[in-house]
């Protein structure tokens, strides 16, 4: 039988019935084929979307255990309580921690994960000290510090619950300091971290654990407050720095703003809006054993900020970095090298304790005016073109007795802007009550790198006038950031 194609066997002539079924059963054949490969691609897809979804693969924190597991654990001769097995999933006995939470929504929580050295060095007791010294009562209302002890081990823990007692129940007990600890299974694998960076295997466990301890801090502190500080548990802080850092957010050009560097160098204070928190602490446990924790910082900023991730430091470090023994071994004294170039060690000009004067100076100003950088506030005084002879002259109101001064130069602004040839002067009154005139001038002392401190007995005469002398031709700008008088009322 001839005729027309068939349809099924394109360019062969219409055959028999059996040629006309063989035709069929091949073409469904293929059919079934195709429509089994897509069935199980489909299949595949499902199965991974699914695998996603209910794996820590993505590490939301929403789907982390609450806060990882993190229990609130006051310091206290409370027996410590054992989590259920369930607990990765449902955490039970936190209604300490919900309770606080609750009566606490201040504008700033820090929190600190801190593990034991092995050099025995401990530098934490001096860190939530400095914290506590340096904000006022008032300040210490609006403020969370959040210790995470982050040992694996319980021992060292045990050893910090001890000696935090001991030092801060009253801190405890008032809710400004909370203690937290995590169980270790909590933690991802920490061993055969691929290699990376030639670093060690000791070194990219450590790495690694400290990306996850920061992450579980950043959980427990995601709803404490308006603002977060990470804080590494080995520095001290700057006099006031609560109400600088208020300050210092409050003059960010660009908002809402990603990450500012309280620092300038590696992850040791990072200032985070809470609201970011979740989001980054997802990040962090995503990307653990990638990188150490400042360049994850560093490549957060990069990748969603869109000013080109570029830097947000004070005129000043609100921190400064005092740990000379690094939590890894093989590290060992690294840390003395990590020193923070611009530091306000003081705040006397800062909250307007300097003794009354008119201050005066023979150079232009880039920016400022002399009185800025010796009256109340963050004031500064960047003058134009150091030139030998140039001054800035403070004349007190009336003859003090001066005990100690402080001038510092530079800034992060202004990295090179130092007075690097220059002294410090003073004109002391006369006993025979000569007129209330600056004319001659003693040096006290030398500048170097930039600063000038000299401290004075009890016996010196009473000061006039102080006086800083440019004492060399010099290219540079001076940016005179601070001028702090003590002296007895």
């Amino acid at each position: 039988m001839g005729g027309a194609p068939h349809p099924f066997f394109k360019g062969k002539p219409w055959g028999r019935d059996k040629d006309i079924k063989r035709a069929w059963d091949y073409k469904m054949r293929n059919v079934r084929k195709k429509l089994l490969q897509l069935l199980i691609a489909v299949t595949l897809v499902v199965l991974a979307f699914i695998w996603i979804i209910h794996s820590d693969f993505l590490a939301p924190v929403d789907r982390l255990p609450d806060n990882h597991g993190l229990e609130a654990r006051r310091l206290s001769l409370e027996r410590t309580r054992v989590p259920s097995q369930d607990t990765h999933t449902k955490p039970r006995n936190l209604s300490e921690r919900k309770q606080y939470q609750q009566s606490f929504a201040g504008f700033l929580s820090i929190g600190i994960a801190s593990v034991a050295r092995p050099s025995g060095a401990n530098y934490l007791l001096q860190t939530i000290q400095s914290l506590i010294d340096n904000t006022n009562d008032v300040d210490k209302k609006d403020i969370s510090i959040v210790v995470f002890l982050a040992d694996i081990n319980e021992s060292p823990k045990s050893t910090a619950k001890a000696e935090l007692t001991q030092n801060f129940r009253k801190y405890i007990g008032e809710g400004l300091l909370t203690v937290i600890e995590a169980y270790p299974e909590f933690y991802p694998p920490l061993n055969n971290i691929k290699e990376k960076y030639g670093d060690s295997d000791s070194r990219r466990t450590w790495r690694s654990k400290e990306n996850v301890d920061a992450t579980f801090v950043m959980c427990y502190c995601k709803d404490l407050s308006q603002y977060y500080i990470h804080l590494e548990d080995d520095v001290i802080s700057s006099p006031s720095f609560f109400p600088k850092l208020q300050g210092f957010i409050k003059i960010q050009s660009v908002k809402p703003w990603l990450m500012l560097d309280l620092t300038s160098q590696g992850s040791k204070a990072k200032a985070y809006q809470s609201n970011d928190l979740a989001n980054i602490a997802s990040y962090f446990y995503l990307m653990f054993d990638e990188m150490p924790i400042d360049w994850l910082m560093d490549y957060w900023r990069k990748i969603k900020d869109e000013n080109q991730g570029s830097r947000r430091l004070p005129p000043a470090s609100l921190f400064q970095h005092i740990g000379d023994q690094s939590s890894l071994k093989e590290k060992g004294l690294s840390g003395r090298k990590q020193r923070e170039p611009f530091f306000d060690q003081y705040d006397q000009k800062y909250r307007g304790r300097n003794p009354p004067a008119i201050v005066t100076s023979s150079m232009s100003s880039n920016k400022g005016k002399p009185r800025d950088a010796y009256e109340k506030g963050s004031g500064y005084f960047w003058a134009s073109h150091q030139r030998k002879g140039n001054y800035v002259l403070v004349k007190f109101n009336t003859p003090i007795a001066v005990r100690k001064v402080f001038v510092d130069t530079g800034s992060y602004e202004a990295s090179n802007s130092l007075l690097h040839h220059g002294v410090l002067q003073a004109s002391f009154a006369s006993s025979k009550g000569e007129a209330n005139t600056c004319q001659r001038f003693k040096t006290l002392t030398e500048f170097r790198g930039g600063k000038a401190k000299i401290s004075l007995n009890q016996s010196s005469d009473r000061v006039k006038c102080l006086k800083i002398l440019v004492t060399e031709d010099y290219s540079e700008d001076i940016y005179l950031r601070e001028i702090d008088v003590w002296w007895d009322h």
